[in-house]
């Protein structure tokens, strides 16, 4: 394909970056909502979140495409916009797996106006950058440890 029939399809890298992180992230909303109802209520999904949620490797594609474009999202108040547009998914199923053990008494409620997602995802996204940044001391398994440690900080044990 020449670079003329590229450009007539996207107005540029940026667009090509970002159609192609929303197209993985569609695909990874479908592939997540087929799996997190298969794992056990409560603590055994919020874990699954969690490692869905975590990169699968170094090499991550999805998650060099988020680098990517966060970097360009400081500049551009409409990426902002479309980064946060495809966060909402993964924020909704967080909050539909807390809602549920809260529910059923597995989780406790977190801090009051419903943040929780919001920080959670903040925590998970922090300890990404962490194994893409190849931290030589964190052992396999330890990002999701350390996601869990502070998701029982808030919302366990349940009543």
């Amino acid at each position: 394909m020449s670079s003329g029939q590229v450009i007539y399809y996207f107005s540029s890298k940026e667009h090509i970056l970002l159609e192609t992180l929303a197209w993985r992230e569609q695909q990874e909303t479908a592939e997540r909502r087929s799996a997190l109802p298969r794992a056990a209520p409560g603590w055994p999904r919020l874990e699954l979140f969690v490692d869905l949620y975590l990169p699968s490797s170094l090499t991550d594609s999805v998650w060099i495409l988020w680098m990517e474009a966060w970097a360009r999202a400081s500049h551009s108040a409409e990426v902002s916009l479309f980064l946060d547009t495809l966060m909402r998914p993964w924020r909704e199923d967080l909050a539909e797996i807390v809602d549920q053990g809260i529910a059923e008494g597995v989780f406790r409620a977190p801090a009051p106006g419903g943040d929780f997602p919001l920080r959670f995802c903040a925590v998970l996204d922090g300890l990404s950058v962490l194994q893409l940044r190849q931290m030589p001391d964190l052992p396999p398994g330890r990002l999701t440890e350390l996601a869990m440690n502070s998701a029982h900080a808030e919302l366990g044990p349940g009543r």
